[in-house]
């Protein structure tokens, strides 16, 4: 049988992927965090998971770039700290996180080899610029901090970005556990490791359940998403604690549907992704509030591309497609709109118009 494009990459990134869902669970209960700059949390997790990643990553694919959320210099600061989160990465690198998939085995990935090498690994995700020619690995090792803080959804995201197109995505969403078809913040699976989301351009999107030790069983391949046709069942994905967001554009849209809002609310980009996926969404928007606004290219690599393998359309406020090859932040896009393909020109027609009202 000949190899699909991408098996390597794939199986690479899940790999990886599974690996960040272990440590990032496993210190779920017991956070130590620090402020970054921009005064949103970080902790122990985020580091962890970023050098695992990228670790597994490069020895496999040495000359591909790298993008990530995380840099350093906090742990080059503070003594205690990066010695706290290398003892974390190299317990998962003991055996401990590595886990088998039943539908490709693969050893375990080495680790940092000391701690400088560990600082030196997840700088390479912070000073990456992605750019629209060539390979780069795009991350966000704990995307939804705030939630992980209070032990609810957050997501682990890894994409592979090829000439500015995401090509493989891979989606982990450790806390996961539907309630009644829907992803719900407070809905967590106590036990195991949530579900993994997987997408190949071409190939179409899976998901997998992850135990918390032993085989983890077969993809599974998931079905062309359909919008409701009635207008007034269509349900909203949003979060009310992003303030860099026009959330009444979204309240206005909903009612213009006849549609309940809010519906779900949760704070991860990603796992956002995951409620339209997987969730019971059917629709969610960015619109910001103001041109310093900016959409991180990590917060959205790769979930879009599972979404979009399954019917799922994603544009920006002026109907262009999202461009990742832009560099760190998607610059060459005014916000979003991510729907189900039969629903999206009507979403983005209603965005339109009450942002017009608005306005005027």
């Amino acid at each position: 049988m000949t190899t699909p494009p991408y098996h390597r990459e794939r199986t690479i990134a899940e790999l990886a992927v599974l690996r960040a869902c272990a440590v990032t669970k496993r210190v779920l209960a017991a956070v130590d965090h620090i402020a970054k700059t921009d005064s949103s949390p970080v902790t122990v997790a985020d580091f962890a998971a970023q050098a695992l990643i990228i670790s597994a990553v490069r020895a496999a694919f040495p000359h591909d770039g790298f993008v990530g959320e995380e840099d350093a210099s906090a742990l080059r600061a503070d003594p205690a700290l990066r010695n706290s989160v290398f003892d974390l990465v190299s317990s998962i690198d003991a055996g401990h996180g590595p886990h088998l998939f039943a539908d490709h085995a693969g050893p375990a990935a080495p680790g940092p080899a000391s701690v400088d090498d560990m600082l030196d690994i997840i700088d390479l995700g912070a000073k990456g610029t992605g750019g629209s020619t060539g390979r780069f690995w795009c991350m966000d090792p704990v995307d939804g901090t705030r939630s992980f803080l209070r032990g609810e959804q957050y997501a682990v995201s890894l994409a592979l970005v090829e000439d500015g197109r995401e090509v493989v995505g891979v989606l982990g969403c450790p806390n996961v556990k539907l309630a009644d078809g829907r992803i719900e913040e407070t809905s967590v699976d106590p036990d195991g490791l949530g579900i993994m989301l997987t997408a190949v351009r071409g190939q179409g999107s899976t998901s997998r359940h992850l135990p918390a030790r032993g085989l983890v069983p077969p993809a599974v391949p998931l079905a062309r998403l359909r919008a409701p046709a009635d207008p007034r069942r269509i349900h909203v994905v949003d979060s009310l604690l992003s303030k860099a967001y026009d959330h009444d554009v979204v309240r206005r849209v909903a009612h213009r549907l006849g549609a309940p809002y809010p519906g779900t609310e949760v704070y991860s980009s990603h796992v956002r992704y995951a409620a339209l996926i997987v969730g019971g969404g059917d629709f969610q928007l960015r619109v910001p509030v103001g041109p310093r606004t900016k959409m991180c290219v990590w917060d959205h690599a790769g979930a879009q591309l599972i979404f979009t393998e399954l019917g799922g359309k994603v544009t920006d406020l002026d109907g262009n497609p999202i461009d990742f090859g832009a560099g760190r932040d998607l610059n060459r896009n005014r916000g979003m709109v991510a729907a189900k393909e039969d629903i999206h020109n009507t979403i983005l027609e209603l965005v339109r118009e009450c942002m017009n009202t608005i306005e005027t």
